[in-house]
């Protein structure tokens, strides 16, 4: 749409320019016939020239058949002009320099035509950049979520085998709030966003999995929302996995001192997310899930984020700041 109507108005200056120049020395029903056809033979070759013999000739590496056809186009044009007589109105009464005039006009049309199609193929590449760049963060999102699904689920059921070979009561109602998350981890996979409630509501589950597990430090273990949590969206899993890799790199799952504190604040749609856990230093290797994270946020934001990771030893903090996405974008 943008494009015609860049078209339009350059057609619309080049008639008025056309006209104010003739209107001086031609009668005003002249002026406007005149204007009509000089206007109409630039629009024939700057089209011609653009839309045929550009892409299928120039393109395409025949440049003397392109120039052959091109020249025979602005020829038979010429010769419109002395055929319906308007010659000596728009060019001169001279033959040999009314042709001179013909060609230098005309001339400017066609180098405008070109430079147009080198914009137009400068624009459609520059699409097909970031149409490529847009397909291989997506495979690069899924791939992360691919990652993170199976980490979870391999933690989750470590978690159920302890009780299972314990023969617990609070085995089979574990299952079935990990077959929960397994849901919400299956059919929130392909969302870029989902509303924070969903996360929240399987940060509960999760929660639960651990209460049931009858850890040592379940009763350090807090998760407190405050702020407006309705229609606003994050990506998928980010809050689920930091609290995650708490519960499984912390120590409050061996000792009655260990804590994880969880605290979400939401406000003007910007998402204000910490935790803090106890942790026995032990030397093990950091887990995918804080690194899977921060590849899909600089995929989503660009960026535009605020991840502090603060370690002193025997606590480590997590502080997120993101901007929610409102219902209504």
């Amino acid at each position: 749409m943008k494009k015609k109507w860049f078209h339009f108005i350059f057609w619309l200056f080049i008639s008025i320019y056309v006209f104010d120049y003739l209107i001086d020395n031609l009668t005003f029903q002249r002026s406007l016939l005149s204007t009509g056809f000089e206007v109409c033979t630039y629009m024939v070759e700057f089209y011609i020239n653009l839309l045929v013999l550009l892409p299928l000739l120039f393109k395409q590496k025949y440049k003397i058949k392109y120039s052959v056809l091109l020249i025979s186009t602005m020829l038979l044009t010429c010769g419109s002009y002395f055929l319906f007589g308007f010659d000596t109105d728009l060019l001169s009464p001279e033959p040999q320099r009314a042709i001179l005039l013909f060609f230098l006009n005309h001339t400017l049309f066609i180098v405008i035509s070109y430079f147009v199609w080198e914009y137009n193929n400068y624009v459609i590449a520059q699409q097909n950049t970031l149409k490529l760049k847009n397909e291989k963060l997506q495979s690069e999102m899924m791939l992360l979520k691919s990652q993170l699904s199976p980490h979870f689920l391999f933690n989750s059921l470590n978690n159920i085998y302890s009780l299972v070979l314990l023969k617990h009561d609070d085995a089979p109602k574990m299952i079935s709030t990990l077959s929960d998350i397994l849901r919400y981890l299956i059919y929130e996979r392909s969302n870029e966003f989902v509303y924070i409630d969903s996360e929240i509501e399987i940060i509960k589950r999760y929660l639960e999995i651990q209460d049931l597990r009858q850890i040592p430090g379940k009763e350090n273990v807090s998760f407190t929302i405050t702020g407006e949590t309705s229609g606003i969206k994050i990506p998928p899993y980010i809050l689920l996995t930091l609290i995650e890799n708490a519960f499984k790199h912390g120590d409050v799952i061996e000792t009655k001192n260990g804590f994880v504190i969880i605290n979400l604040n939401i406000e003007n749609s910007v998402i204000d997310f910490g935790i803090s856990n106890s942790y026995i230093k032990r030397g093990d290797k950091a887990g995918i899930g804080l690194k899977n994270i921060a590849s899909q946020l600089d995929i989503i934001y660009d960026k535009d984020y605020d991840l502090k990771v603060n370690d002193n030893d025997s606590i480590y903090n997590i502080n997120l700041k993101i901007n929610g996405k409102p219902d209504q974008i």
